[in-house]
């Protein structure tokens, strides 16, 4: 029996060898004599204890990391949730006054009178939109309510699209609606033009960019709608379909993206800790 369970032991050591020694490090892309971009790699287990927590060092910057130009994941994952919300505030002004015809101005006061009405209710508690409105879509009541009278006060700022690159746009592909489908058939002497070529045309996208079709993608209006936002354009500032498409669907989208990257690095650390471990550095 003894010699059966030294024998499971000593498999189970080495194929614990074998996935730490699979294990390999992508430094950065570097531009060669040739004019070409190559990436170095090196094994975990190759690395000496200064190698491995530099390595670890740069998986918790890549994570945790405050800084305004380059942002940690983390800290991306709370922009993304502020953003969410500040789309969603404008949103609800506009429903607001659409649905019952009441301007910022008229709405600020009618909060600032039920705040100071309930104040103790709201002592220790910040309210959002369904404490306080009834009968309001779901969308839209668990919006603080701090962040409504910034929209009332023009304070929401503006919104950051660095994360959401040209790119990142149009990787999420197209989809037509059966109305733009049939709008974007532009005939041509009698002949029908090929849909993607109209689009790229109206859009603006060039030959060399990459335009997907894809039955989960962004229809035209959507399309355009990211395609056009202006850098450090104001929340106020954003057509309707800015707002919603960002809210409802591209935020969602470089959320998981961005939970992706976080899986990511965090199995890198997970790495370097197993082979720390195995080789008794400290980390």
């Amino acid at each position: 029996m003894s010699t059966l369970i030294e024998e499971k032991m000593k498999e189970a050591i080495g194929k614990k060898q074998v996935d730490i020694n699979t294990f390999i490090w992508k430094g950065n892309k570097v531009l060669d004599e040739q004019g070409k971009y190559k990436q170095t790699e090196k094994k975990l287990t190759a690395m000496i204890e200064y190698e491995l927590n530099e390595c670890y060092d740069h998986c918790k910057t890549m994570l945790f990391n405050k800084d305004i130009q380059n942002p940690g994941r983390y800290v991306v994952l709370e922009t993304i949730a502020d953003q969410k919300d500040k789309c969603g505030a404008e949103l609800f002004l506009r429903y607001v006054d659409q649905k019952n015809n009441l301007s910022r101005f008229t709405l600020l006061g009618s909060i600032n009178e039920f705040l100071k009405n309930n104040k103790e209710a709201f002592k220790n508690y910040k309210p959002v939109v369904g404490d306080v409105f009834s009968g309001v879509p779901n969308e839209f009541t668990k919006i603080p309510l701090s962040m409504i009278i910034d929209g009332c006060l023009d304070r929401l700022g503006t919104f950051n699209k660095k994360h959401i690159t040209r790119t990142f746009i149009l990787k999420q592909g197209i989809w037509l609606t059966p109305s733009e489908s049939k709008e974007l058939a532009e005939s041509e002497a009698g002949e029908t033009r090929d849909r993607l070529e109209v689009i790229r045309e109206r859009l603006n996208i060039k030959d060399i960019e990459k335009l997907y079709i894809n039955s989960k993608g962004l229809n035209y209006t959507q399309m355009r709608a990211m395609l056009n936002i202006k850098p450090n354009k104001k929340y106020m500032d954003l057509t309707t379909h800015q707002l919603e498409t960002l809210r409802y669907r591209i935020l969602f989208s470089l959320e998981e993206t961005v939970k992706d990257h976080i899986s990511a690095w965090e199995k890198r650390m997970e790495e370097i800790e197993s082979v720390a471990e195995f080789k008794g550095f400290k980390l």
